[in-house]
């Protein structure tokens, strides 16, 4: 147990924390006249370099070990989305339906098969109705893939979080003690993190007051006390049908598939990663059997989005075992700087009701 961090129920106070008490958080026609006062400026401004130094030290991990950084489109096809398309933005890109990325995932995936280890900071879109304090329309999404599996891939993971973490103290020391954060926080960021089966997180829930069984989805909550109690814990090996569907099934059981969320306290989910599936065969196979191509189904789309992805792989000669990542830079904030709400955590804040 990484007692830095347990039983973390609500944030500590600073100077930065009392704006965030006033509403700023209630949903209202015209949410940016909150934004108004010259002590949120102050907060954003301060929060600003604090996410400078966070992605600085995951530039300086990925350099060090060898990652080449990359750009990708912003504008895609269906192969753009999380597990979820109904959350797509569409567009009109010149009489074609294309949507904004949520994630660069399979851009990714191709080029590391060439590269060998390649990241890259994208803005994801989410068409999120929800305005409260986990849901956000636009965000940054640090983002790595490598030719390797599984092991290899958590432990880059938690070391690019702690190079992060460890630029903040390092650099920030009036900003994290303006939003109140002790140094022996930041420290218990320090790698390595706990690993947990999603079978046995099911337990640990229920000996906690829960009533779940194998194949439940975990919510905010479940993941707030996992990692409040626990501190910073990888939940691997999820059951198929909860996750993206070209994660690998694990060959030892192929009902669950060799992936890990990273749960961080106050956060919940901050990171979710995978062992890639690469065969073609499966991949369609997998594609097809999934509630997200359903969905593309129903809107009038079809298999069509995912050509150049899976002719890549169909034409591919000698495929590698590659693995990746997205981490979410609001929620390690709004963990690094023990915050309430993902809103605290966002220089400029969107949700449904808040366009800047």
């Amino acid at each position: 147990m990484r007692s830095g961090l347990r039983a973390v129920s609500s944030p500590l106070q600073g100077p930065y924390t009392a704006c965030w008490q006033q509403g700023l958080n209630r949903p209202s026609r015209q949410p940016w006249k909150a934004f108004l006062r010259p002590a949120w400026w102050a907060q954003r401004a301060a929060l600003a370099k604090v996410e400078h130094s966070l992605i600085k030290g995951f530039r300086e991990y990925m350099y060090e070990a060898g990652f080449v950084e990359v750009q990708v489109p912003h504008i895609t096809k269906a192969t753009g989305a999380c597990e979820n398309i109904d959350t797509m933005f569409m567009l009109d890109y010149f009489g074609r339906h294309t949507y904004l990325t949520q994630t660069a995932q399979l851009q990714l995936e191709v080029l590391s098969q060439f590269l060998g280890r390649v990241f890259t900071l994208i803005r994801s879109f989410r068409a999120e109705p929800d305005v409260d304090d986990r849901h956000l329309t636009e965000f940054s999404l640090f983002e790595f893939e490598h030719v390797g599996g599984f092991d290899e891939l958590l432990h880059h993971i938690e070391n690019t979080i702690w190079y992060g973490v460890r630029c903040v103290l390092e650099e920030r020391t009036a900003e994290r003690k303006a939003f109140g954060v002790e140094e022996d926080w930041l420290e218990a960021f320090r790698p390595p993190y706990r690993r947990m089966r999603y079978e046995e997180a099911i337990r640990w829930l229920n000996e906690h007051g829960f009533d779940l069984k194998w194949g439940d989805d975990l919510k905010s909550h479940h993941e707030r006390l996992l990692a409040g109690e626990l501190g910073p814990v990888f939940i691997t090996h999820w059951p198929k049908h909860l996750k993206f569907f070209n994660m690998r099934e694990d060959p030892a059981d192929p009902s669950v598939v060799i992936s890990a969320d990273l749960e961080l306290p106050l956060a919940g989910e901050a990171v979710g990663s995978a062992e890639r599936e690469h065969r073609y065969e499966r991949l369609v196979e997998r594609l097809l059997e999934s509630d997200m191509f359903k969905r593309l189904v129903a809107r009038g789309g079809d298999i069509s989005d995912w050509d150049w992805y899976l002719d890549f792989w169909r034409a591919h000669e000698a495929p590698k075992l590659h693995s990746g990542c997205g981490i979410g830079v609001a929620r390690v904030l709004q963990a690094v700087l023990r915050l309430k709400s993902i809103k605290e955590a966002v220089v400029y804040p969107m949700d449904r009701l808040t366009v800047f």
